[in-house]
């Protein structure tokens, strides 16, 4: 039925062409909107055989008559029959109406979603030249370090999110949605496009940037409000965490992600919203299905297996939110406000194996709040391997704020080569011990507190960022003044029927939403080399000008036999790549800290320049380049 309206509605309401429906969904149609039109579809070499096989091509004879004249089409360069078997082939060949059949059934296919967006900027060429060559399509550590959901197109979760949030809204009728919730939703997140909400509009680029005005701290919110933040703030929500969350299992393995599935089968998992309203847990519990449905997926049991869910603790201070966010979670407790580990000493059995804070730096005003809100959410974590995942939105100010708390954790918390020990504050207390003579003196040495120095806790970045150093985008700290270039990543998604109605949407039913996050362990250092017979364990690796250099010759042609370079040493593709006839340029972040533009020119590799040019915003490059320079910012 889902297909069938959306088919529906790119026809604009009219009657769809009877071929593109299977007959299930041709009953649908016909229950739903009447008859189908039909639409004949004839080739043209049917046409021509039928006139007996001519050219079609006509001159005038001295006499005045008409003749046909034959001749011979000679085929150009690298295409030949071949050709006739691609889409641009058919697409040639097939009559105006059947050649649109093709393009939607193309439209709706999942295989093409994935590559719909690339294939708009490839030069066709060139990529059909490359693909009659023979290579494999993608090398595998392209395919390995995308980053990417699969599909790219997320589909919200229908029985845990979808199917809850419209039975809340069936007290209003689908003219309500549109009107009454539409006209709310957009008077309090800025007007057309909604810039205050998770959307990032073209327009919302020249107004003046905030945070979004929905929270879930917020103490008080109506009844419509708590509507709107559920069926219009949720979703995107949902959607960007999810693609953090994605790429953090990529990067910690499948061994971390099993580890997810064990504690929450054992009861120990421990999961924190501290800002998504449920939509971080939701995606959590998704990641942990998926992961114990590839386990298990050998396994069948006739009462059925059900995924393991962990505990969760979702933030949500106004009734209003936390009586509507219940009604999407099991086993979850609420909680008004966030607890405060960073001024207790609480065991490690009390603190969370994943926190999801999204968007909750923004909304707080002062700079020494932020910091704070950070150090507070780090002290959530456990000490033995938790992972926190901030996130806000993919604008200037919300970059600015994940880049602050980066800074901060590098400064103040996480060590690294180099940098193991931190310089004690005034206001922080002296630790005191007796020595031999049972003298009480400051620990460490016997210095004053503000020339003292503490160690740093054991830590690493999982991503988006493969180094320790400071940020190159983030070279001018705090909040600049038209800052144009930004580390942020997008992710696509299909808007329910509700969030249609509420945008007032008829054509476009998917959001591409942008944020910027960051992904941080707490008590796990990969980096640092380990002692284990298990070939899935990291053996430590270095983040460092030799690895940038590594990365820079590619590892496209290594030995077989040889380890795989862990992805945590490549570069990352913070733009979309530029793609020119012959080479495609990409803008990489690289494990020396450095920003740098390499090309990749066809006669540096076939198989680098065709993954080159297949290559997303966000990826992780592993296959080199020929030219490199540095990357100069605006």
């Amino acid at each position: 039925e889902r297909r069938v309206r959306r088919l529906r509605e790119f026809y604009s309401g009219e009657d769809v062409p009877e071929g593109l429906l299977e007959a299930e969904e041709r009953r649908v149609y016909e229950r739903l909107f009447g008859g189908l039109r039909r639409l004949e579809v004839r080739d043209e070499e049917d046409d021509l055989d039928e006139g007996g096989g001519g050219t079609g091509v006509l001159r005038e004879r001295r006499d005045g008559e008409l003749e046909e004249v034959e001749f011979d089409e000679e085929e150009e360069e690298g295409v030949g029959l071949e050709e006739e078997d691609s889409f641009l082939g058919q697409s040639r060949r097939l009559h105006p109406d059947e050649r649109l059949a093709v393009d939607i059934e193309r439209a709706f296919s999942t295989s093409h979603v994935e590559d719909a967006e690339q294939e708009q900027e490839v030069v066709r060429e060139e990529d059909s030249r490359i693909e009659d060559e023979g290579y494999q399509r993608r090398h595998p550590l392209t395919l390995a370090n995308r980053f990417a959901t699969y599909p790219t197109t997320l589909e919200l979760p229908k029985s845990s999110m979808i199917e809850p949030i419209s039975a809340m809204l069936e007290k209003r009728s689908q003219r309500q949605r549109a009107t009454q919730l539409g006209d709310a939703a957009h008077r309090i997140f800025g007007g057309p496009g909604m810039p205050y909400s998770t959307s990032t509009p073209v327009r919302g680029k020249t107004m003046q940037q905030k945070a979004i005005t929905l929270d879930a701290g917020m103490n008080q919110m109506s009844d419509i409000e708590g509507d709107v933040y559920m069926s219009t703030l949720l979703p995107g929500i949902y959607s960007s965490v999810m693609g953090a969350l994605v790429e953090t299992r990529k990067r910690l393995g499948t061994a971390w992600a099993e580890s997810l599935v064990k504690k929450a089968q054992s009861g120990e998992l421990r999961i924190l919203d501290a800002g998504g309203a449920g939509a971080g847990v939701l995606a959590v519990r998704e990641i942990i299905r998926a992961e114990w449905e590839r386990m298990h997926q050998d396994k069948t049991s006739p009462d059925g297996l059900v995924a393991p869910l962990g505990q969760a603790t979702v933030l949500t201070s106004s009734d209003t939110l936390r009586n509507r966010a219940s009604k999407l979670l099991q086993s979850t407790t609420f909680v008004p406000r966030l607890p405060d580990y960073l001024h207790a000493e609480i065991g490690a059995q009390g603190k969370f194996d994943l926190v999801i804070a999204p968007h909750t730096l923004w909304p707080l005003r002062e700079d020494f709040l932020r910091k704070t809100q950070v150090q507070n959410l780090w002290s959530l974590l456990s000490n033995t391997g938790g992972v926190l995942v901030m996130l806000e939105k993919g604008v200037a100010r919300g970059f600015e704020m994940i880049a602050g708390a980066r800074d901060l954790l590098l400064d103040t918390t996480i060590a690294s080569p180099g940098s193991t020990e931190r310089a004690m504050g005034m206001e922080e207390p002296i630790e005191w011990q007796k020595n031999a003579e049972g003298e009480e003196v400051a620990e460490g040495e016997d210095a004053p507190a503000d020339l003292m120095s503490m160690p740093k806790e054991t830590g690493m970045i999982i991503a988006p960022c493969t180094n320790h150093e400071g940020c190159p985008l983030y070279a001018r700290k705090g909040m600049v003044k038209g800052r144009r270039e930004i580390c942020a990543f997008p992710q696509r998604y299909y808007r329910p029927d509700f969030l249609q109605q509420i945008w007032g949407a008829k054509g476009k039913n998917y959001e591409d939403v942008e944020f910027s996050y960051l992904s941080v362990m707490r008590g796990k250092d990969l980096r640092a080399p380990v002692e284990t017979e298990d070939i899935q364990e990291p053996s430590g690796f270095t983040q460092d000008q030799a690895a940038t250099a590594r990365a820079f010759r590619g590892y496209e042609s290594s030995a077989p036999g040889k380890p795989l370079p862990n992805s945590l040493t490549l570069p990352r593709a913070i733009f979309p790549p530029l793609k020119r006839q012959g080479h495609v340029i990409i803008d990489l972040c690289t494990p020396s800290g450095t920003l740098e533009r390499w090309t990749v020119p066809r006669s540096f590799s076939k198989q680098a320049f065709r993954d080159a040019r297949k290559a997303n915003w966000g990826d992780l490059w592993a296959l080199g380049a020929k030219t490199r320079i540095p990357r100069n910012i605006k």
